[in-house]
């Protein structure tokens, strides 16, 4: 890959209370991409996580309005409470934003991922296509398993992996196509070049985990990756690009 083209897949916007951030405003955000050369990213609020989510992602489009290198990521909650309104009427706002991408935190919001609690919801992400991004501290890898299996045709992210689960974590990606494994956390030495040979770079997202994480680690971890050029484009852009692709809102 002589000339490296970066689409972060886990970025935020917003202060975080058990950290001291780096910077947490739109304007620095785009300055630390340009510093380090991430060209794109995918960015959720920290307000949508912590505070309410259909504030925070208003609060989101509000700022990364006018970036276009910028793209929206909601948080969402299941549609039984009346904070997001209905599952048609959240898909119409999701397309009126043009919001291709998802982020679930069932442990910060006190819901299952089970069809019960979630089903309506997953099912119409899952119709969409629309990629669901989960925090690795927000759910078990047991029902990261499940959701995998019920909705098979749901591309289901990992984000803020670690290590310690990777029997777990190899398991689910020799499993499931619909697993992605985002790489920002996954701290593994060679952890990526393992991957890489046992499933392939199709199932690998380029993230930086900013402003929580220092980006350049993400950066230099891929760059410097003993993989082929075509699997760093893959994972550096071409695989979340090929998802958001899929969305059909």
């Amino acid at each position: 890959m002589s000339q490296f083209y970066f689409f972060d897949a886990n970025a935020m916007l917003g202060r975080w209370p058990t950290e001291k951030l780096a910077f947490y405003q739109v304007e620095d955000l785009v300055k630390r991409m340009d510093y380090v050369g991430i060209n794109k990213a995918l960015v959720y609020h920290s307000l949508a996580q912590l505070y309410d989510p259909m504030s925070g992602n208003k609060i989101l489009m509000e700022e990364i309005e006018g970036y276009n290198q910028l793209y929206g990521c909601w948080v969402l909650v299941p549609p039984f409470t009346p904070e997001i309104g209905t599952v048609d009427e959240i898909m119409a706002k999701m397309k009126e934003n043009n919001i291709q991408a998802i982020r679930l935190c069932p442990k910060e919001h006190g819901f299952k991922l089970t069809p019960w609690n979630t089903g309506e919801l997953l099912t119409a992400l899952e119709q969409k296509r629309v990629p669901l991004f989960i925090d690795g501290d927000q759910a078990e890898l047991g029902n990261i398993q499940s959701l995998c299996e019920t909705y098979p045709q749901l591309p289901v992210v990992l984000t803020r992996s670690g290590y310690r689960g990777v029997r777990m974590l190899y398991a689910l990606l020799a499993q499931y196509e619909n697993f992605y494994l985002e790489i920002s956390s996954f701290l593994l030495y060679r952890g990526l070049e393992e991957v890489v040979e046992k499933f392939g770079a199709q199932c690998i997202l380029f993230g930086t985990g900013m402003p929580i994480q220092d980006p350049a680690g993400a950066v230099t971890k891929l760059r410097y990756a003993d993989i082929t050029e075509e699997a760093k484009e893959m994972i550096a852009h071409r695989n979340l690009e090929r998802l958001l692709g899929q969305v059909r809102l």
